[in-house]
């Protein structure tokens, strides 16, 4: 199998290599001179290039040919989640990206216990270029900083004439997710919004506050899903019923 690496700048004859991208294809997967790989740049653009030259820092290739993907404008999936626990976090990160969630937004809300710095966040966007390799997805999941809860439903109010939003929380009148979306639903829907609260769940107001923004509700019947695995089921669940294509 052919590896991938993360090149922000794949416009020129030759590319180059860096940071921890570098030593992963040097010191793990140990490549030489010669070896073929496959870059992308997280924008839609994969390269087919062929090791030419390295040094203790860096890897030098010669790009062979372009790929250039499309990226809907017409639909999208944000999900909203208030951050886990330790690695739970990274975890949730990883396999958002690997469905195809275009973006992840940190959420803080009254319960909230987790609130990552822009440290961490900048560590966590090294968790969706794996992701990414992994996967072989050649757009990076936008990743956002923490964000508080009124902001964000503030931004919904004002996005609400081509998006769809939902609050994941248990008890609640649900979406019927057991049945496809007909293609006006889909239509209508355009970009998607998920929001996955705290352990705890969302409040009472936060509740009132989401159902007065016209978000409507969804949870899972019968059992209270744990934060990551609540948006990972919901996402998968939306993605399927609204969009005619996740994109690649």
């Amino acid at each position: 199998m052919t590896h991938w690496a993360y090149c922000e700048d794949l416009n020129s004859a030759s590319a180059v290599v860096g940071d921890t991208e570098a030593h992963h294809l040097l010191n793990v997967l140990r490549l030489g001179t010669g070896a073929e790989l496959i870059l992308f740049d997280g924008k839609g653009t994969n390269a087919e290039a062929v090791v030419t030259s390295t040094t203790r820092r860096d890897v030098t290739c010669r790009i062979l040919g372009r790929r250039t993907h499309a990226r809907s404008s017409t639909s999208s999936m944000t999900v909203i989640v208030s951050p886990p626990k330790a690695d739970r976090l990274k975890w949730v990160v990883e396999k958002l990206t690997e469905i195809g969630v275009d973006r992840m937004v940190l959420l803080n809300t009254q319960r909230t216990i987790v609130t990552p710095g822009e440290t961490r966040v900048d560590k966590l966007k090294a968790n969706v270029v794996a992701a990414c390799k992994q996967c072989r997805r050649p757009f990076l999941m936008e990743l956002l900083p923490l964000q508080t809860y009124p902001a964000v439903l503030e931004q919904m109010a004002n996005e609400s004439r081509c998006q769809t939003s939902f609050l994941a929380h248990p008890g609640l009148e649900t979406l019927a997710v057991d049945s496809p979306a007909s293609p006006s639903d889909k239509l209508a829907a355009g970009h998607v919004s998920l929001l996955i609260g705290p352990e705890g769940g969302f409040t009472d107001n936060e509740v009132k506050l989401a159902a007065s923004a016209g978000l409507r509700s969804i949870s899972w019947p019968g059992t209270i899903l744990r934060i990551e695995t609540a948006a990972i089921v919901f996402a998968t669940l939306l993605m399927d019923r609204y969009r005619d294509e996740i994109p690649s």
